[in-house]
């Protein structure tokens, strides 16, 4: 065994050290004002299974295809920004546009990274991303919601493969659970920790996929401006505050959003690209649809919104990438299922209950779908799409216990029930008591 490659494994442990500190510290700093979260044994599956991934990929002779080019071009351009080559861009500019290669490069400027620890990091991210999520499931159904999506994000197929890639979905991942917990924390109770956790999701996403970054400030928006709402009754002075601060942000940014949408902004954002890929060959290629137009954009994206839900189909197995994607499409196409039966059963309540998640997925599901150019990149899309809808079908899914002597934050079942108990703010009649978690 070559020295290079001794090296390359001793950096790959001291990193998964370091990253199982980190998440271990936020996990038990999570824990001391949720003593009844615990995911600890989701957290391990999920690193585990990521680093897995990254070892069993690695020995395979396709690792490169697999894994597809737009990696080793962030990397070589990380690597040129640590050796100072002539017109390559600075640290600053790396932070403020290109977040995810400024992650590679001051990796590699820090400890001079091998790929298999840069790969692990994109992993620790992704888990970090994860908990977080776990998190806000909790916050809106308590533990046993928060340990069922525990093991569905951990096991998520496409997730998994993804995750050791050098790529932006890492960052993705984080970034979608902090503005998920954040919107969870909102959704119970108005105050300003919880848009601090948005607003930081949203500023690791708009330098790392600026189009999704201004999808999760809308949903933000939506999310703080629904909770508004539903605690005008107990919190008035703070509702009345945030939907007047809601208003004039959608004032303030509506001239952006018309010219964005303009038919000269669309041609040359969506509409070039959807052209570009009308050429591909492959049997991933996605039918081109119009995009030129406020009107096309409306009549066409439900038609692309399916795309990224359901394709590519089990059977576009033209290549091992195609082969391995199937179990994640099996996956996605099982979750959503499940999610539709338990937003039929639970009609009435849905947006009460998981309006966080919804929200989420909703506006995520929109970006991808106006930016989605194959089945292939559609596939990598779906991953961010699903954990929302995973953390919503845990909601959906899951009534807390019924209220003990040591329990006293559950409502108490109305004379008559069958026994069926919601968590606050379930109902819009739950609006009097008061919120804990």
């Amino acid at each position: 065994m070559s020295d290079t490659l001794w090296i390359s494994i001793e950096l790959g442990v001291a990193v998964s050290a370091a990253w199982a500190w980190l998440i271990a510290a936020l996990y038990w700093a999570l824990r001391r004002s949720r003593p009844d979260f615990r995911v600890g044994a989701q957290l391990i599956a999920a690193g585990m299974l990521r680093i897995a991934g990254i070892l069993a990929i690695s020995a395979l002779g396709v690792a490169t295809s697999l894994r597809g080019g737009d990696e080793s071009v962030f990397l070589q351009t990380a690597h040129e920004t640590v050796a100072g080559k002539i017109g390559a861009p600075s640290l600053s500019e790396l932070f403020l546009h290109k977040l995810q290669i400024w992650i590679l490069a001051v990796q590699l400027q820090g400890f001079d990274a091998s790929q298999l620890a840069l790969r692990i990091s994109e992993c620790g991210i992704v888990v970090v991303g994860l908990l977080l999520l776990m998190a806000a499931v909790y916050e809106l159904a308590g533990p046993k919601a928060a340990a069922f999506a525990g093991w569905l994000l951990a096991i998520e197929p496409a997730s998994v493969f993804f995750s050791g890639i050098l790529h932006k979905e890492s960052l993705m991942t984080l970034a979608g659970g902090l503005v998920a917990l954040g919107g969870a924390k909102m959704w119970k109770q108005l105050g300003a920790q919880p848009l601090l956790l948005m607003v930081c999701g949203c500023l690791i996403a708009i330098p790392t996929r600026t189009y999704i970054g201004w999808f999760l400030i809308a949903a933000s928006l939506l999310i703080t401006l629904h909770a508004s709402v539903l605690q005008l009754g107990r919190a008035r002075a703070q509702s009345l505050g945030l939907l007047a601060a809601g208003a004039a942000f959608v004032a303030v940014v509506t001239p952006a959003v018309l010219q964005a949408s303009s038919h000269q902004s669309l041609q040359k954002n969506l509409q070039g690209s959807q052209d570009a890929n009308a050429s591909d060959t492959s049997n991933l290629r996605l039918e081109r649809v119009d995009y030129s137009s406020r009107s096309g954009v409306v009549l066409n994206l439900p038609r692309r919104m399916r795309d990224v839900l359901l394709r590519p189909f089990p059977w576009q197995i033209g290549n091992v990438s195609q082969r391995l994607g199937v179990l994640g499409t099996a996956m996605a196409y099982s979750i959503i299922v499940m999610l539709i039966a338990q937003a039929v059963r639970e009609r009435g309540e849905i947006m009460s209950r998981a309006g966080p998640f919804l929200y989420l997925a909703l506006l995520l599901l929109t970006a991808y779908s106006l930016s989605a150019g194959n089945a292939g990149t559609a596939f990598r899309y779906r991953a961010h799409v699903l954990a929302m809808g995973i953390a919503a079908l845990a909601v959906l899914r899951t009534r807390p216990e019924p209220v003990t002597a040591s329990d006293p934050d559950r409502r108490e079942p109305a004379a008559g029930s069958t026994g069926h108990f919601e968590p606050r703010p379930v109902t819009d009649q739950a609006w009097k008591q008061p919120l804990t978690t």
